[in-house]
């Protein structure tokens, strides 16, 4: 079975979604395949009774980040203020009294969107038609062919079958060290393509995330503003993630790498972390309601092996080196300015959004 479209979007994450609903708007026809169950990507906001809370990206800075600023407010999807009234806590050592440090100004200027990031995957999936998104697609090769036109195979492991696609544009919004492991390209990809795929680590990879609610935010009590970095771990950074609706809550990035996590079950994880919150915030952290927890190390959908490495320095990120004029990269680490940030993943589809009108242009 083959599928024809004028344009292929792999991957059905924020720069696939946004992709797809802007050729909607032009009536441009387009396939999205996305190899989970569902859409959204690196975009995951856990449901706790109305209240949002994201395990995957939170935050845009309006100042500099004009995109999604512009994006949000033209889809009237109200925004909050990240909290950041009060000390910041400096932890050094277990065995040493956290500093006390003023809130920096750059958290200050960070908002968070009401019912979390997902509020804006969800007006851009329902902008596109249901059947423009195919779900448990798994793309296994690109062809490329003598004619110009690019025809992709996949597999479909809930159904356990292979359908094909045929599209006059191709646009890859896969991280790019998974995309290099994951799907075969005929012709190869040229090895200067290959290494730069390769020296692009998928953000956030080898990182887990942590939502811990209250039914008080206690530290706002003492002046705190919840924002921490720690070097005694297990987290290194904690905010907090109270949502508008005033439940209260903190979450945090590890310190610990995926092979450290990797030995101890989920439990032990959440237990560590408490004894954390309790070192820094007091006996009052014991008594939480719930834990959210999502390592994305072990997301096969998002990271490769190499991506379980702590990324030591920012990466280089932008665009690799041209495959085919009608082959377009676009996602976060694919844009030069904002790579890591919704901002990039945003800023790159409306970049191939214009790069697909001018080759449309040609034909």
């Amino acid at each position: 079975m083959c599928i024809l479209t004028k344009v292929l979007i792999i991957g059905g994450g924020v720069s696939g979604l946004r992709l797809g609903s802007l050729l909607a708007k032009e009536d441009i026809s387009f396939k999205i395949l996305e190899s989970r169950e569902r859409v959204g990507g690196r975009v995951l906001t856990h449901n706790q009774d109305n209240n949002y809370f994201d395990l995957g990206p939170t935050w845009f800075w309006p100042d500099t980040e004009k995109t999604i600023t512009n994006l949000i407010t033209e889809l009237n999807i109200p925004t909050i203020e990240q909290y950041n009234e009060g000390f910041s806590l400096l932890e050094l050592s277990k065995h040493q009294t956290p500093k006390y440090v003023e809130s920096s100004e750059l958290n200050n200027k960070s908002r968070r969107i009401v019912g979390g990031i997902s509020a804006l995957v969800n007006v851009l999936k329902d902008s596109i038609s249901t059947s423009n998104i195919e779900l448990n697609k798994k793309v296994t090769s690109v062809i490329k062919n003598k004619n110009g036109t690019i025809t992709v195979n996949t597999y479909d492991e809930l159904k356990n079958n292979r359908i094909n696609y045929n599209a006059d544009i191709l646009v890859l919004t896969l991280p790019p060290r998974l995309l290099l492991e994951n799907i075969s390209f005929k012709p190869s990809l040229p090895e200067n393509i290959q290494i730069d795929l390769l020296s692009k680590p998928t953000w956030m990879g080898a990182q887990a995330k942590i939502v811990v609610t209250f039914d008080k935010a206690f530290w706002r009590d003492v002046n705190l503003s919840g924002n921490v970095v720690s070097w005694a771990g297990p987290l290194r950074e904690i905010y907090d993630a109270s949502t508008e609706r005033d439940e209260s809550a903190l979450f945090g990035f590890f310190s610990l790498p995926p092979s450290i996590r990797n030995q101890y079950d989920k439990e032990a994880i959440h237990n560590k972390v408490i004894d954390q919150l309790v070192r820094l915030f007091g006996p009052k952290a014991k008594y939480y309601n719930n834990i959210f927890y999502k390592d994305w190390s072990q997301d096969k959908h998002t990271v490769t092996e190499g991506d379980k490495l702590n990324i030591e320095s920012f990466p280089s990120y932008g665009q690799p080196p041209k495959y085919a004029e009608n082959v377009i990269f676009s996602g976060t680490e694919y844009d030069e300015q904002h790579g890591g940030h919704l901002e990039g993943a945003l800023s790159s589809s409306e970049k191939a959004y214009y790069k697909i009108k001018k080759l449309m242009s040609y034909k």
